[in-house]
């Protein structure tokens, strides 16, 4: 049960599910064993990412989050880093089984790329932020190339990077004060939380004006754009200026980060349906 709750399951399953959506979206195909491998493929490696991201936040979560696995002591800390390396292998080998060499080079170029996070851009201003905004992001292209739909997916990929970038700044808040004490050079470090939250505007207002320019280039139509500005724009707002009013409150951060995750869930449903344009 331990090494199960070390993978994040919930957070894997979505990992897929971005995948079957990049391979779907607006494209008429039949579920194969491609895109199975994709699927597969995609949720070891968010697996391993959590697991080795764990591993290299022992020290941090001992002050940030001690009753997670590893800083409890539950799991031998060289036991998650084997495990890790094993989901990462097989998550790799899976994406051959694609047949399609560009998932294969994402597939070991996202592993890498997650390993160094946890290594050694976690604590780095923005870097890791933005690393895991684009493999977040990647599992839509991941499905999308998969499937030869990668036209569609890219304005749905775009989206997903910048509620990544903000959800990430967020958790940066959150975690101040253990990243403070292990000399991180985080965002929130470097200019404090309220400031840092504050930045987070930015890419909140940039997701909002690209719902505008998808709209306006025939990408979605008037009640998408509608349902998007009213149930994903407006409540990202709001949690953001409450935070920002709140930025002292552990708790307010905890419950943003889950509102955020709910946000990105409804823009998705809401991107999802409003491919069926006649039904709308």
């Amino acid at each position: 049960m331990d090494f199960l709750r070390l993978i994040r399951p919930a957070n894997c399953l979505f990992a897929a599910l971005c995948v079957l959506f990049g391979a779907f979206y607006l494209n008429r195909i039949y579920f194969d064993l491609s895109i199975f491998s994709a699927v597969l493929s995609a949720g070891l490696i968010a697996a391993a990412g959590y697991v080795i991201n764990d591993f290299f936040d022992i020290p941090l979560d001992k002050v940030n989050k001690p009753y997670r696995v590893l800083p409890s002591g539950r799991i031998k800390p060289s036991s998650a880093y084997l495990f890790a390396v094993i989901l990462f292998i097989i998550g790799i080998s899976c994406s051959f089984a694609t047949g399609n060499w560009y998932c294969c080079l994402i597939a070991l170029s996202n592993s890498i790329m997650l390993f160094y996070y946890a290594r050694y851009f976690k604590l780095r201003l923005l870097s890791g932020n933005l690393i895991v905004s684009y493999t977040a992001a990647s599992t839509f292209i991941f499905g999308a190339i998969c499937a030869d739909n990668l036209i569609n997916i890219i304005p749905v990929a775009v989206m997903a990077f910048l509620y990544t970038l903000i959800r990430e700044i967020i958790k940066d808040a959150e975690d101040i004060e253990g990243d403070r004490k292990f000399g991180a050079r985080t965002l929130a470090v470097r200019l404090e939380r309220k400031t840092s939250i504050l930045l987070t505007l930015l890419p909140a207002l940039a997701l909002t004006a690209f719902f505008f320019l998808i709209f306006h280039r025939g990408l979605i139509n008037l009640y998408a754009y509608l349902l998007l500005t009213i149930f994903v724009s407006l409540p990202l707002l709001i949690i953001l200026v409450q935070l920002i009013r709140n930025c002292h409150s552990q708790e307010k951060f905890q419950l943003a980060s889950r509102l955020i995750k709910l946000d990105m869930l409804i823009l998705l449903i809401i991107i999802w349906i409003g491919q069926y344009h006649d039904s709308l």
